[in-house]
C-alpha cells in the first residue's frame, strides 16, 4: 500500500539555518504534486507554525500553519490538557510565547510570578533569564522542556540546542524536566496526526537525526527514513548497519526518497 503520508522534519532536512537544502525541497515539492500528503514536525520552537508555514511556501511547499506541528505547540497544548491555563515562564523565543498565548497561558516577567516553567531554545539567553527560571523551579513548579536536543544543525555547522539550555537548569535545581514535549516523545507524533485518518503503519517519519526523528518513528511504529544532509551526514558504518538492521531506510537525499516511493507505489517502504 502507497503510505498515506509524510512527516518531514525541518532542520537539516529542509534548511540548513537560512541556507534552503534545494535538492529535498524539490524532491518535496514533486512528491506533493503526485498527491502525497505532507505534514511537518520540528523541534525548534524559535518560530511559531505560521512563520514556518510561510517560510516553507516561500519556497514552493504547499503547507499551511495546521500542517506544521513544533515542540512549542506540543509543550503548550500538554500543558492545558494537564494542567489548565497557567501563568509561564518562559525561556524562549517568539514562537514559543505565541504558541503559548494561543493556547490561553499568560506569560509572566518573574519566576516568583510563575505557576510552570517551560524552556525552549533560546539565542539570547542570559544569566538573569536562567535566576528567574530557578526560581520557578525552586518552588517546586511543573518543569517543561519543548525538547532535549543537544544540538542544532546550521549552515555554520552544530550550534547548542534546547537541551544545552535545559542541562544547565538541571545542574543548578537538581531537577529533570517533568515533561519534554518533543521528539523522541511519540506525544508530538500525536499531536500532529489529530485531523489526518491515517494509521501510524501508513505514515513515514522522515528526519536527519537518529536520536529523536527516528527513535520517534520506531517508537510509535512508523516507517523511519534517515536523510544524510543535517546531523546525520557524519553517521558510521557501524550505525548504517544498526539502522538497517532496524529497518530503517537510509537516503542521502529526499531525490533518492523520491524514487523508492515511486517504486510499485511505495510497497519497497512496506
Amino acid at each position: 500500500m502507497k503510505p498515506k503520508l509524510l512527516i518531514v522534519d525541518l532542520d537539516g532536512v529542509v534548511w540548513l539555518g537560512a541556507k534552503p537544502i534545494r535538492e529535498n525541497i524539490e524532491a518535496l515539492a514533486r512528491l506533493q504534486g503526485e498527491g502525497f500528503k505532507t505534514h511537518f514536525i520540528t523541534n525548534n520552537s524559535t518560530s511559531s507554525r505560521a512563520h514556518y508555514a510561510r517560510r516553507l511556501e516561500a519556497l514552493g511547499i504547499k503547507t499551511s500553519p495546521d500542517n506544521v506541528t513544533t515542540s512549542g505547540r506540543a509543550a503548550s497544548l500538554w500543558a492545558r490538557e494537564n494542567y489548565g491555563k497557567l501563568k509561564v515562564y518562559v525561556i524562549g523565543e517568539e514562537g514559543l510565547i505565541e504558541e503559548l498565548i494561543a493556547e490561553g497561558h499568560e506569560i509572566v516577567s518573574r519566576g516568583s510570578e510563575a505557576e510552570a516553567l517551560i524552556v525552549g531554545l533560546d539565542r539570547r539567553l542570559c544569566y538573569d533569564k536562567l535566576a528567574e527560571a530557578l526560581k520557578t523551579l525552586l518552588k517546586g513548579a511543573p518543569f517543561i522542556a519543548t525538547n532535549t536536543d543537544n544540538i542544532l544543525p546550521t549552515e555554520e555547522g552544530p550550534m547548542p540546542g534546547a537541551g544545552s539550555i535545559v542541562e544547565a537548569l538541571k545542574a543548578a535545581s537538581g531537577r529533570n524536566p517533568d515533561f519534554i514535549a518533543g521528539k523522541p516523545n511519540p506525544w508530538i507524533l500525536e499531536v500532529a496526526l489529530k485531523g489526518y485518518n491515517v494509521n501510524l503503519k501508513d505514515t513515514i517519519v522522515v528526519g536527519d537525526r537518529i536520536d529523536t526523528d527516528i527513535e520517534m518513528a520506531v517508537k510509535a511504529g512508523a516507517k523511519p527514513v534517515l536523510v544524510l544532509t543535517g546531523i546525520a551526514s557524519t553517521i558510521s558504518q557501524e550505525e548504517i548497519k544498526n539502522l538497517s538492521s532496524r529497518k530503517v531506510l537510509i537516503v542521502r537525499n529526499l531525490t533518492e526518497l523520491y524514487t523508492e516511493l515511486k517504486k510499485d507505489g511505495g510497497e519497497g517502504l512496506s
